[in-house]
């Protein structure tokens, strides 16, 4: 009786036990596609991550600073010349362009009146020398009187009123000899003075040089201290570059400095350091030395630029990164991708301080121990992985 109730109970049933066996055979199923797909997508996530070339920073106290400051060639020596004295120009010897040489004439004036005062002056002194010797004559005729009528006065044969008439009229005749001699020195000095205002109506080469500028001509009348000509000493040529007072301190005269001239690169000692700031520029003017070779260089011109290179050491603590490196940020700022151990990509946010032409120095937040990605950050965002290479061994 049990056993056929049983029976009957597994014959009415038997199709809901099948459905659940069924279910289950399918959610297995179901569960091995999704393991097989989840781990497909692994494979095919490691097989595509992109590479990405990395280096790791050193952090610095401070940098060098490759700077350039202009300045020009200008000749160690340039004199505006002109005549001491106004009138007019008689004859210019020279013309723009031409080499002199010292002491060569350069330009004359009219000098008729000169040479007349000159002549003049001559005959006063002549005069004068003439006077002096008729005046130490009469002396000598007076100083013998006297010493005669001394002798006579000593042995009685003369009175004392004679000989004091005789000792004074040698006073005065000596008195007049200083006399004579006075005049002759001032008609000396006279003399002299016609001889330097003739002089003074020369203008003389004072070194050797190129003439530069040349202001008048024959006929002209020129007054006192104006220019007739510009003299520039070519073959000795120096550099003026203009400097901040900071850099100015770190030059040692002596030592060679590098200046491009005419895309010509060089190795100039410096020379001396102005001690006075330019109020207009807030500069200081550093003199530098052209050699003698160097001086004879006719395309080097005066009034040419020059240019000083210098690398200049600025205190900052920072870190030199490349500019492939960099990505921009809000706010201003800059920034760089890092791959943290999980090889996932992070942004830092860094503050440029000095550029050049491949590299920057920057600040902010990194550390010696981070990975920046050095190249390519246009193809990563931050949190994807990544696969990072040293970017010695990365195809850039």
């Amino acid at each position: 009786m049990h056993a056929s109730v049983i029976r009957r109970h597994l014959g009415r049933k038997w199709w809901r036990y099948a459905l659940l066996l069924g279910w289950v055979v399918v959610l297995q199923a179901l569960a091995l596609a999704c393991a097989t797909r989840a781990y497909a997508d692994e494979v095919q996530d490691a097989a595509t991550a992109i590479t990405v070339p990395y280096f790791q920073i050193k952090a610095q106290r401070s940098f060098s600073s490759a700077r350039r400051y202009a300045g020009t060639l200008v000749a160690a020596r340039t004199a505006d010349l002109g005549f001491k004295r106004g009138g007019e120009i008689a004859s210019v010897h020279v013309d723009l362009g031409q080499d002199v040489s010292s002491g060569t004439l350069l330009a004359k004036l009219d000098t008729r009146l000169l040479e007349a005062d000159l002549q003049r002056t001559q005959a006063d002194l002549a005069l004068a020398k003439a006077n002096l010797v008729a005046a130490q004559a009469d002396a000598q005729l007076a100083a013998n009187t006297e010493q005669r009528m001394r002798k006579l006065l000593q042995k009685g044969h003369a009175s004392r009123q004679t000989y004091d008439e005789t000792h004074l009229a040698l006073r005065a005749r000596l008195a007049q000899v200083d006399v004579a001699k006075a005049s002759v020195q001032r008609a000396d000095a006279l003399r002299h003075a016609a001889e330097v205002a003739l002089s003074e109506a020369e203008i003389k080469a004072p070194f050797d040089g190129r003439i530069q500028a040349r202001y008048a001509d024959e006929g002209s009348q020129l007054g006192s201290g104006m220019p007739l000509l510009m003299l520039v000493e070519h073959h000795a040529i120096e550099a003026h570059v203009g400097l901040p007072t900071t850099t100015a301190q770190g030059l040692q005269p002596g030592q060679p400095y590098t200046l491009v001239i005419q895309d010509q690169t060089l190795q100039l000692p410096l020379r001396t350091v102005l001690p006075q700031v330019d109020p207009a520029t807030r500069t200081v003017m550093a003199v530098f030395e052209m050699d003698t070779e160097r001086q004879a260089d006719q395309r080097f011109k005066l009034g040419g630029v020059v240019e000083l290179e210098y690398d200049e050491r600025v205190v900052s603590s920072g870190f030199w990164v490349p500019l492939t490196a960099l990505t921009a940020a809000d706010r201003g700022l800059w920034s760089v991708y890092v791959v943290n151990d999980q090889n996932t990509i992070e942004r830092r946010l860094l503050e440029v301080i000095h550029t050049e032409a491949e590299r920057v120095f920057v600040r902010g937040t990194l550390s010696e121990a981070d990975r920046v990605v050095q190249t390519g950050v246009q193809r990563v965002v931050p949190g994807q992985v990544v696969v990072p290479v040293p970017a010695m061994h990365a195809s850039l």
